[in-house]
Formats: C-alpha cells, sequence, structure tokens
C-alpha cells in the first residue's frame, strides 16, 4: 500500500464534530428508550389477550 494515498484520503474525511456526536448518542438513546418502552407494553397486552383468549376456551 502507498502510505501517501492512504494519508490523502485521510484528510479528506470530514469527522463529525463533537456536539454532533453527541447529539446523535443522544438521539440513538432515546430512541432506544422509547422502543423497549413501546415493545415492553405491546408484549404485557399481547401476553394478556392471549391469555384470556385461551382461558375463554377452557385452556
Amino acid at each position: 500500500m502507498n502510505v501517501r494515498k492512504i494519508i490523502e484520503e485521510y484528510s479528506k474525511v470530514q469527522w463529525p464534530r463533537k456536539r454532533e456526536i453527541i447529539e446523535a448518542t443522544a438521539w440513538v438513546i432515546t430512541m432506544s428508550v422509547a422502543l423497549s418502552i413501546y415493545l415492553g407494553i405491546f408484549d404485557f397486552v399481547a401476553n394478556t389477550a392471549l391469555k384470556r383468549l385461551v382461558s375463554l376456551f377452557g385452556g
């Protein structure tokens, strides 16, 4: 590999600023928490509905 080409390509990279990294990380954490809450509620409701449906038919 040619080291000069690597250095040339590396200098073209536009690295994100610290604030952009913090905002993106906060967004990912927020969406992860929101999705886990949504899935937890959905699981609870589906599980309760399924238990009632099974008990309705003598299960």
